[in-house]
């Protein structure tokens, strides 16, 4: 995804999401949820965004096995 795109969620989504957590939510407690599922898209689609090309990682497998 590049930096310009940005996933949307609608309403169908968010039906799908709560229809596999097993969530039977009233109309009105699911519409409160949409604001707050789409806050989350955006906090990802940040982290997508950060340049991380000289950022070492704080851990990487080894498969050598100290051998």
């Amino acid at each position: 995804m590049s930096e310009t795109d940005s996933f949307r969620i609608d309403q169908a989504d968010l039906d799908q999401l709560l229809g596999a957590a097993r969530l039977d939510l009233s109309p009105a407690r699911r519409a409160s949820m949409y604001p707050v599922f789409q806050m989350v898209v955006e906090m990802m689609d940040s982290l997508d965004a950060l340049d991380l090309t000289d950022i070492i990682p704080a851990t990487a497998f080894d498969p050598s096995w100290g051998l």
